[in-house]
């Protein structure tokens, strides 16, 4: 009897783990065919005479190219800098930047004269149009295409994947997802065909609205500003071991503090604003400045600026068609989205996005203290959000009048002014280019059901704060939502730990002579 009864407990548990993984399996993925359009950096080959192919991005660099480029040319920076005559250094730059993207550059046209595309491809046939427990598989299908094309073009191919993946599922419709480039590729898609076969649309981390440094890089505002720089090495993951992390962090802590790190920004500032009409037109002019896909980064508030710098040593004729390809994605999709967005909603598509932040943007503008995931800021990539600076809050005048349900738990952002105040999800400490499992969870919740709100769960509200030891959301609240202590270093805790560093670092470097002797 008492082997009976074990053995039923045994088959209850059983069943009972059995149906919870059945039923965990059914809540991971969409109802409908989930199309991932990624970001950019997809590899690009270029076909050889002989019918084979080379890898041409990412821009294979030769054995030892920074090291010897930096002892060829360091005379002429030193020249430069001692009588600040810097028209040879700009030469220069040029002679050994735009050489790399021989390969990848694109003409006139916005066509590769190589032949170079994407080294990512499909076929109907090999798509899996299968479901796992009911649904299917969040990222199964991701789109990869060739990131300096015109988004239209871009958006073209897109239609083909997204018929295939109809025609062997048995779907009518799917859910279309842009993430970074990959927003405004979607969203020429949604224009060029007017949101066919699309059930939901959701951005994540997307670059609709602009790419800060893309665009700031295009129209010629780069600019080093010190209290950015330290902030960022706080942020920016260069060591993995925490004696040098703490080395460096220090390191330029003391040197801002001591304004060694103020002098040194404003030198660079005081040359950029010397050369500025001689490195963007003919570096950028000739680099990214011929990919059709960067320009779609490049917000409203910079576009005719950053065409009046690129081409600024151009033939406006010669340039005519490339104008017209950026100037129709431009001033048809990303100028319009709120009209379209409308239109797309009156259709009956659930409309969504998903921002993330908790960091600055790399520090190469002058307002690289806005919030973002250090690529896109808040205010972009949420369509209009009202945001504080990474280190601040509101204002407490402004949050006075504010509608308290809009403003997050940290005071930093106010989502009642985005473009979609009830569909806009927030993510803290997650940054660009991180994408954990537990977001495509956040995925399957919005797009399972489109009258999902920010206010629908408790475990999805508005405001989330990502966890990376344990790589889960949490609702944010007041308590877990402060992450501007790493910015906050007085100068004798950063005297200490850089002495503290510098003792561990030189210890290590003894022990193991001695250990090689």
């Amino acid at each position: 009897m008492k082997r009976l009864i074990a053995l039923l407990l045994c088959l209850t548990l059983l069943l009972g783990s059995v149906g919870v993984w059945a039923y965990a399996a059914e809540a991971e993925g969409t109802d409908l065919p989930t199309v991932y359009v990624v970001g950019t950096g997809t590899g690009l080959i270029a076909p050889n005479p002989d019918g084979s192919v080379r890898r041409v991005y990412p821009i294979p660099l030769p054995d030892g190219f920074i090291e010897t480029t930096v002892k060829e040319n360091l005379d002429v920076f030193k020249r430069a800098f001692f009588t600040q005559q810097w028209d040879e250094f700009c030469v220069v730059l040029h002679d050994v930047f735009t050489p790399l993207f021989d390969e990848i550059r694109l003409d006139e046209n916005g066509e590769a004269p190589n032949g170079s595309y994407s080294d990512v491809s499909w076929s109907r046939a090999t798509l899996d149009g299968s479901k796992v427990g009911g649904k299917y598989p969040t990222s199964r299908y991701m789109f990869y295409y060739d990131w300096r094309m015109d988004p239209y073009k871009t958006a073209e191919i897109l239609h083909g994947y997204i018929e295939d993946i109809l025609a062997v599922t048995g779907e009518t419709q799917v859910n279309l997802v842009g993430r970074c480039l990959g927003a405004c590729i979607t969203a020429a898609y949604m224009e060029k065909y007017d949101g066919e076969h699309v059930k939901n649309y959701l951005l994540y981390a997307g670059a609709l609205y602009g790419a800060t440094q893309c665009s700031k890089a295009f129209c010629g505002e780069l600019y080093l500003e010190s209290g950015g720089i330290e902030r960022y090495v706080y942020d920016l993951e260069l060591f993995t071991d925490e004696v040098l992390r703490d080395l460096l962090q220090s390191f330029v802590t003391l040197l801002r503090k001591t304004g060694g790190l103020d002098i040194a920004a404003w030198a660079v500032n005081n040359v950029y604003r010397q050369i500025v009409y001689k490195v963007i037109p003919p570096v950028v002019g000739e680099t990214y400045g011929t990919f059709p896909g960067y320009w779609s980064m490049v917000a409203d508030r910079d576009y005719e600026k950053a065409k009046s710098i690129v081409f600024h040593d151009k033939n406006p004729d010669e340039w005519a068609n490339f104008l017209r390809i950026i100037d129709n994605y431009h001033y048809n999709v990303q100028v319009k989205t709120p009209e379209l967005f409308a239109h797309y909603r009156d259709m009956g598509i659930g409309l969504a996005n998903i921002v993330k932040y908790g960091y600055q943007t790399i520090p190469v503008t002058r307002n690289s203290d806005m919030l973002s995931d250090s690529m896109c800021c808040v205010e972009d990539a949420s369509l209009g959000a009202t945001t504080a600076t990474i280190t601040g809050a509101l204002k407490k005048s402004y949050l006075k009048t504010a509608d308290a349900k809009y403003i997050s738990p940290d005071k930093q952002i106010d989502a009642s002014t985005c473009l979609l105040p009830e569909r806009t999800w927030f993510i803290k400490n997650l940054e660009h280019t991180n994408f954990p499992a537990c977001v495509e969870r956040l995925f399957d919740y919005i797009l399972n059901d489109a009258g999902h709100t920010v206010r629908s769960s408790e475990t999805y509200p508005q405001f989330l704060v990502y966890n990376e030891e344990t790589q889960t959301l949490a609702p944010q609240t007041q308590d877990n939502c402060d992450t501007t202590a790493r910015y906050r270093h007085t100068f004798f805790e950063a005297l200490r730990r850089f002495v503290k560093a510098l003792y561990t670092f030189i210890r290590r470097l003894i022990e193991s002579k001695r250990a090689a002797a």
